[in-house]
């Protein structure tokens, strides 16, 4: 009785249908377990799977999340969870409306930038109309912005009122030591940027220290400090924060934005006969728009109109800020934060900043405060009387005309 195995493995074999030769019958026995091995193997063989015919496994799909060019990773893990869901890092009242947003499940795409405010990193990211200011501790934190795409519009804002001083530093001069000749309110509200109130710097005002002198002599004998009380002890309005720039910071700070655009109403010169504005579109380098903000001699109204103009320029350049759009606006800060000295923090800086794209540059008010000229200790000098005071108090709430 031949076993079924050996059978199955050796059909063609004849020794199990009819007789054949002893010798044939011998070779074939002795050749069984040869085969019988061989088929043993194939057959294991065939009941293996092929690694090369097993399907591979298909990858599992990525989780959805927020993509961006040029942007850090840990960054980007916090816009994941702004638009995908999650604990999102902030505080107050940021953290507060980002609480009630209605994620997404589907991964976005952002823009933005990052820069440096005084050695912290900030950023701007931008997704269609929402945006998002970010500050980086050690990680990142969302510290303002407004998510229409989520529902959720700008978180309240405080109202604040910053000092813009320009010291008439010449280098090697010390910025805070020398007379605060560019003197403005810069007032700031939920509703964006809400005016610039110009003070003349011959204005007689009272000073820290005791005694009465020109409000730019203030910088002088009190340092930023004794400016900032200066001013408010004049006006009445509450000074929030302060930037400040000598002659030298201004340029770097024109040149690192590549210029100041600025549409004239005429054309001016200064009184080296150099033409600083020609009428209609310039584009004004560091040393005409420093030419621009202390011309007044070739001025009607002198230092009334002179104050006019540093207030132009702050507007020009929120206009300039606009147009570059919100996902620029931390390397923008990156670029002027060296040319500038400032008690802001880096949040403030981004939020004040930020207002300029929810406010209309040409809708903002710049004034200067109106005076009359008068002599005080042999100096001629501005007084300020009823009506400048009637400008300072519609300027307490940080928005002039409401």
């Amino acid at each position: 009785m031949v076993p079924p195995l050996v059978r199955d493995c050796l059909p063609g074999l004849s020794l199990f249908r009819r007789p054949v030769p002893r010798r044939s019958l011998l070779l074939g026995l002795l050749g069984a377990p040869l085969t019988l091995a061989a088929c043993t193997k194939d057959e294991k063989k065939a009941a293996a799977p092929s690694s090369s015919s097993t399907a591979a496994a298909p990858p599992a799909p990525a989780k959805p999340a927020a993509t961006g060019k040029g942007l850090p990773a840990d960054l980007l893990a916090v816009m994941t969870k702004v638009y995908l869901g999650g604990t999102v890092p902030a505080s107050g009242a940021v953290a507060t409306a980002l609480s009630k947003r209605k994620p997404g499940t589907k991964g976005v795409i952002v823009i933005g930038s990052t820069g440096n405010w005084k050695g912290v990193a900030v950023a701007s990211v931008v997704r269609g109309k929402d945006v998002t200011l970010l500050v980086k501790d050690k990680t990142w934190k969302v510290v303002g912005g407004w998510w229409p795409s989520l529902g959720v519009a700008r978180p309240p804002f405080a109202t604040m009122r910053v000092l813009a001083i320009g010291s008439d530093a010449r280098t090697p001069q010390p910025v805070e030591k020398c007379r605060g000749d560019a003197l403005h309110i810069i007032g700031v509200d939920a509703k964006g940027v809400g005016g610039i109130v110009g003070i003349p710097r011959d204005s007689w005002v009272p000073l820290a220290g005791g005694g009465n002198a020109k409000i730019n002599a203030a910088l002088v004998f009190g340092g930023v400090k004794g400016q900032v009380a200066a001013v408010s002890k004049a006006s009445g309005v509450q000074i929030d924060g302060y930037v400040i720039a000598g002659f030298k910071g201004f340029k770097d700070l024109v040149r690192a934005i590549g210029g100041i655009y600025y549409v004239a109403d005429k054309a001016l010169k200064s009184v080296d006969n150099m033409q600083i504005t020609k009428k209609g579109a310039n584009l004004l380098d560091a040393q005409r728009a420093l030419a621009f903000a202390r011309e007044r001699k070739h001025l009607p109204n002198g230092d009334f109109g002179r104050s006019a103009h540093q207030g132009e320029l702050i507007k020009a350049g929120a206009v300039m800020a606009r147009k570059m759009g919100p996902a620029r606006l931390a390397s923008l800060l990156g670029r002027i934060a060296p040319h500038l000295a400032t008690d802001l923090s880096p949040a403030e800086v981004l939020n004040l900043s930020a207002s300029v794209f929810v406010s209309d540059p040409a809708a903002i008010r710049n004034t200067v405060v109106p005076g009359a000229i008068g002599t005080r200790e042999r100096q001629s000098v501005v007084l300020l009387g009823s009506a400048a005071q009637s400008t300072f108090k519609d300027m307490r709430n940080g928005r002039l005309g409401a």
